[in-house]
């Protein structure tokens, strides 16, 4: 294989299992921004892109992942939703980008559109095929990752340190496009997100040697 991966067992991520009463809080935002930051362009451009309407969860363990979100996220969603346990706000969910939005992203992906966003998403179809995938994974090793870095990192890095990474420590991200080959250590994704990233791992389809999913460990 390529000197800059390794392949890996496949991890054993810890899972949360919330006791208590579970309760929905739905949230309209009639804020009407004028722009979309990096890191709603990250997740709405998913949407965009691949013309799908997901439905993308945010953890909220702290006051700080709460504001960002309610700021820069939920403005641009059409349907919102507080997750509660025990009265305690766990998440925020949001599907349905606005039209004003989805237009903002459309001009982005033209001309000034965070350069993370067009390299992750290469194509524009989901790899759902539903024959059983037999998947491998591999870490990759930094030292032969030339590192790159983008000032919008910086801001992406601070909303998943106190969101993403306080709550679970890693995210997920659903590459498309991405085939398992030497060049894709050239990867505006992996070669920034490389700058603070503890750990990065692949996995791949053996068949097709697809990269399905990226996990970013904070």
């Amino acid at each position: 294989m390529f000197e800059w991966i390794s392949e890996i067992e496949e991890p054993i991520l810890a899972s949360k299992e919330e006791i208590g009463e579970l309760r929905l809080k739905r949230i309209e935002s009639k804020e009407d921004l004028f722009k979309i930051n990096e890191i709603c362009q990250l997740f709405a451009s998913f949407d965009v892109i691949l013309n799908e309407n997901a439905l993308t969860s945010f953890p909220t363990p702290n006051q700080k992942a709460k504001r960002i979100i309610m700021n820069e996220v939920v403005p641009h969603y059409v349907d919102v939703k507080q997750i509660l346990i025990d009265g305690k706000l766990k998440e925020i969910n949001v599907r349905g980008l606005k039209e004003k939005s989805k237009k903002m992203i459309e001009d982005l992906l033209l001309n000034g559109i965070y350069p993370v966003v067009p390299d992750l998403f290469r194509s524009k179809s989901l790899e759902m095929r539903s024959y059983p995938k037999t998947l491998k994974y591999y870490t990759i090793n930094k030292q032969y990752i030339n590192e790159l870095y983008i000032k919008e990192t910086e801001d992406l890095f601070d909303f998943l340190n106190c969101s993403f990474f306080a709550e679970n420590g890693s995210i997920m991200l659903q590459p498309t496009g991405w085939t398992l080959e030497d060049n894709l250590k050239e990867s505006v994704t992996i070669r920034s997100f490389s700058t603070f990233a503890k750990q990065i791992d692949l996995v791949v389809n053996v068949s097709d040697k697809s990269v399905v999913g990226v996990d970013i460990y904070g």
